[in-house]
């Protein structure tokens, strides 16, 4: 079941409508949808949204399955939309405070909107299966440059033999020159450490490699850091799931470019009489 359907579902039981902190409430008491993400509660709002009739901006739905009665923040109110048209609420733009330029305000609902979205990456990731993320994982280290070819370079090995190592990018035609990959697709509160370290720096020296990426949807220990700090003869690089939901995010895995916006700066030297 998707996020969509979990709240229409919840929507369709609730015939009042109801605030996105109580659908989301009551998504977690039916065990609809197994959330994963920093800020699920966010991630509701965000599919509220995006499929609310009437609201309109460049990555909204087309598909519309909601109502909202427009309230401010918490308190808008949202329901099951019918399918009937009416007319649309007008959209208003907010007054700025005295102290904050147009620009600031533009930067910042930039930065909200790039975390909605890393967020809603890592949902997706939370809800796929293992060898999907391992795969992905190999898409985005090739995107990152490593590999002599796109679609020839990543290996995926992960599976239940596969004695440490989820990946192999090669760097060259012949595979002289190797990157290991490591994958673990952990909930937000479990984190890696220096054991899983250890075993991957083992699986490496059985393959005499010395270069490896360890890449989780979690978070990496103080000692887990330290132990990776402290291997020999070993280039290997730590990415944590905040880290890897940037990545994918500027690499364009997972995410698409909805609308670009250009901001402008007065050019003083075009109002001078030279």
């Amino acid at each position: 079941m998707t996020i969509v359907e979990a709240i229409k579902q919840v929507l369709s039981s609730n015939k009042e409508g109801l605030t996105y902190p109580d659908i989301y409430k009551k998504i977690l008491e039916k065990k609809l949808y197994s959330f994963g993400a920093k800020d699920p509660k966010a991630i509701v709002r965000s599919k509220l949204r995006q499929h609310c009739y009437g609201v309109d901006y460049p990555s909204a739905s087309p598909t519309k399955h909601f109502v909202s009665d427009g309230a401010k923040g918490n308190r808008a109110i949202y329901k099951v939309w019918d399918g009937k048209e009416s007319a649309k609420p007008k959209a208003s733009i907010k007054a700025l405070s005295t102290s904050e330029a147009p620009e600031e305000v533009i930067d910042k609902y930039y930065q909200a909107h790039i975390k909605n979205i890393e967020n809603q990456i890592m949902d997706g990731i939370y809800n796929s299966d293992p060898g999907f993320f391992e795969k992905l994982l190999l898409k985005l280290l090739i995107e990152l440059g490593y590999g002599w070819d796109k679609n020839k370079a990543g290996i995926h090995t992960g599976g239940p033999n596969d004695r440490g190592v989820d990946g192999v990018i090669y760097e060259d035609q012949l595979g002289l020159e190797r990157v290991y990959l490591q994958a673990k697709r952990y909930g937000k509160s479990k984190g890696i450490g220096p054991a899983e370290i250890q075993k991957f720096i083992g699986a490496m020296n059985t393959k005499n490699a010395d270069k490896g990426v360890f890449i989780t949807s979690s978070y990496f220990t103080k000692a887990a850091k330290e132990e990776a700090n402290d291997v020999r003869n070993i280039s290997l690089v730590l990415i944590d799931g905040e880290k890897l939901s940037e990545l994918l995010r500027k690499n364009g895995l997972g995410v698409s470019i909805a609308e670009n916006y250009k901001t402008y700066t007065l050019d003083s030297d075009a109002f001078k009489d030279n």
